[in-house]
């Protein structure tokens, strides 16, 4: 493996650029191979096994890329597939849970934590299990939020409509009084001020947690520790979709902002 070799990342649509924009600022000088399996989206409706198959088959193509290392940039995914993909595939890969639960133990005054995310992350209970291992006080609760994956999927990231979307589902959390919020979802995290306008509103000091990039420093200490980091002067980004990679393309343009070379395909798993 050269140090030249880029680094991976999946995710089932634009969500995970939430967390490629970490990966960025954390690795300013390395290759990156994204792929984005817009053709099956959301993943969080479909069945365990469904989601474990397709997070393998689009792992195993940054593999065949050439990737060094790969984030599983999907919570859903993670849950579902990170542990198989660790078994079977040579390469190391790191999922966004773990990190996002450590972060919201350490945060937390109260001990309440609210999580949305998929309604696959949120029935695989992986964040509640998690979480106690960091600190078993912890309280938390969960809420599904499918629109929200595809209002974001489709551009819609600070306007009326995303804020729409996103109050409907805060207010089935009810009385709970968290005072973290877990953006259980890689796509959520794009609509960040959205969620802080809210709670501006409201009038409420609610800690919002976005795992990216935690999830990016424990990659790094992996590449650090197998002297597989680079120092690449003109540094590449490949981006390839399963499906519309011209939709794909403009989320990609409006959410990072990178003097990197791009490139663009559209490629059949």
């Amino acid at each position: 493996m050269k140090k030249t070799n880029p680094i991976g990342v999946f995710d089932s649509g634009v969500g995970g650029l939430s967390v490629l924009k970490e990966l960025l600022k954390v690795f300013p000088e390395e290759n990156f191979k994204y792929i984005g399996d817009t053709l099956r989206m959301p993943y969080g409706v479909r069945s365990p096994e469904d989601v474990k198959n397709s997070t393998f088959e689009c792992l195993s193509f940054l593999a065949k890329e050439g990737a060094k290392g790969a984030v599983i940039a999907c919570n859903t995914a993670t849950c579902y597939g990170l542990e198989n993909a660790q078994e079977k595939l040579d390469i190391p890969v790191v999922g966004v849970v773990e990190p996002a639960c450590s972060y919201a133990s350490l945060v937390t005054k109260n001990n309440k934590v609210a999580l949305i995310a998929t309604e696959g992350t949120v029935k695989s209970k992986v964040y509640d299990e998690t979480i106690k291992k960091f600190n078993k006080d912890i309280v938390l609760k969960g809420v599904g939020a499918p629109q929200l994956v595809l209002d974001v999927e489709n551009g819609n990231l600070e306007n009326d409509i995303v804020e729409r979307t996103i109050n409907g589902y805060l207010e089935q959390l009810g009385d709970f009084d968290y005072d973290t919020l877990i953006l259980g979802c890689t796509h959520f995290p794009l609509a960040r001020k959205a969620f802080e306008r809210i709670f501006e509103k409201q009038n409420r000091d609610v800690k919002l947690v976005d795992p990216a990039n935690r999830t990016a420093i424990a990659l790094k200490e992996i590449l650090e520790k197998d002297d597989l980091l680079n120092q690449e002067k003109n540094p590449k980004i490949d981006f390839f979709s399963t499906n519309d990679i011209e939709k794909f393309k403009a989320t990609v343009k409006n959410v990072i902002d990178t003097e990197n070379e791009e490139t663009f395909k559209e490629v059949t798993l």
